[in-house]
């Protein structure tokens, strides 16, 4: 059985980097992701039901090598 003070030390040492999202976060979306920009100017430039209920966004596949910044990262939609 482990003590209280023991458990707390654990925590400590334990750091968690930055998750999926975070490592990817400044990438931007670039021309060539055609899906992205033709939902995005459906509907006279309103969008679609997609681009106006989820987000697209970048996404570190190589987690977690890739702690400062991701150097492939992959595009998903996902709920905002």
């Amino acid at each position: 059985m482990t003590s209280d003070s023991e458990s707390e030390s654990d925590d400590e040492e334990y750091n968690q980097g930055p998750d999926i999202f975070e490592a990817a976060a400044d990438e931007e979306i670039k021309e060539d992701h055609w899906e992205y920009h033709m939902r995005k100017n459906m509907n006279d430039g309103a969008g679609d039901a997609v681009y106006r209920n989820l987000a697209y966004k970048a996404v570190c596949n190589c987690m977690p090598v890739c702690k400062e910044g991701c150097m492939n990262p992959y595009w998903m939609w996902t709920k905002k």
